[in-house]
């Protein structure tokens, strides 16, 4: 069970989305997701019964907290079971008010990817952040969607978004980002063969092996 926990990324302040289905995962694959989603209420009687489940509960609870960020815990300190550490996380992370829609939107268009980023996994964090605002009712139009994406590309993709912008009319954001990664892919295949081929220049140009050296003898004269 502790493997599983270990395998998923802790929760902080952006990741409850996929979080949740990831700890869901974790939690049914054990049989204590029912005490954290509140299927399995606590027994009344008998006394063994009762004893099991809060022997159950506790161990749901647990697993959530050890999944979660540690500066993050004080707010669910005062939960006493699996179903009400739950629901508080719903109330703290999963709430659709405005202040989660302005971190969201704040998040989207401050979004730049670093030099040497895996470009599909950056792709899948921008369009992520598009998905959550459109559970919150926020729709994004398409031609700006496609600005954010190209103004939030690095320098090296200079060349590919002047020749974008360029055009006529932007491209949709889901043929943008398959060219987006189709340039990248090119780049790490470029960077890949200029690779081998230093490589390769670097053996023809190294010797086979140095030659020993004939030993120098001095002739000395009889005297």
């Amino acid at each position: 069970m502790a493997d599983s926990v270990n395998k998923i990324a802790v929760l902080g302040r952006d990741n409850f989305d996929t979080w949740r289905i990831q700890i869901e995962a974790v939690l049914t694959k054990s049989d204590l997701w029912e005490y954290v989603d509140g299927s399995i209420v606590k027994p009344t009687q008998p006394e063994e019964e009762i004893r099991r489940w809060e022997r159950q509960d506790r161990k749901a609870r647990s697993e959530l907290i050890l999944a979660i960020k540690a500066s993050e815990l004080k707010q669910i300190k005062s939960c006493k079971t699996a179903n009400e550490l739950w629901i508080k996380l719903h109330s703290i992370f999963a709430s659709k008010g405005p202040a989660r829609t302005a971190s969201l939107l704040k998040q989207l268009t401050q979004c730049r990817m670093k030099i040497g980023e895996d470009a599909r996994e950056f792709v899948n964090n921008f369009f992520d952040l598009v998905d959550k605002l459109h559970e919150l009712d926020i729709e994004i139009n398409d031609k700006l969607l496609a600005i954010l994406l190209l103004n939030s590309l690095p320098e090296e993709f200079e060349n590919f978004r002047c020749a974008i912008e360029s055009r006529d009319e932007l491209p949709r954001t889901e043929l943008l980002r398959i060219k987006i990664l189709e340039e990248s892919d090119s780049r790490i295949e470029k960077q890949q063969d200029g690779n081998n081929a230093l490589i390769s220049k670097h053996k023809i140009q190294q010797p086979k092996g140095n030659k020993p050296r004939k030993k120098c003898t001095k002739n000395t004269r009889n005297s």
